[in-house]
């Protein structure tokens, strides 16, 4: 059997009442959003939904903490429900 994760991180952090959205936010000198992924290593595929608009943003964050683990990036809908549909 094939495992596979969906992450949906398409959220803007609004009640976190910052510029940047949470998932970007640092924690341990990484951002949230990586740390989340290393927890799949041992997943076959990881499948990561973002808002169109943050794709290169992540990507930049993925060069910049030498991040090449594996996973595909899909676009969000407009909401959460859309995103996971």
């Amino acid at each position: 059997m094939r495992r596979i994760a969906l992450i949906v991180a398409g959220g803007k952090g609004m009640r976190m009442n910052t510029s940047i959205a949470k998932q970007f936010l640092n924690l341990n000198e990484s951002p949230i959003l990586i740390h989340t992924l290393k927890k799949f290593l041992h997943f076959d595929e990881i499948i990561l939904v973002l808002p169109k608009s943050e794709f290169e943003y992540w990507g930049r964050l993925c060069l910049k903490h030498n991040f090449n683990q594996p996973h595909k990036i899909v676009e969000g809908g407009k909401t959460r429900f859309a995103s996971v549909k």
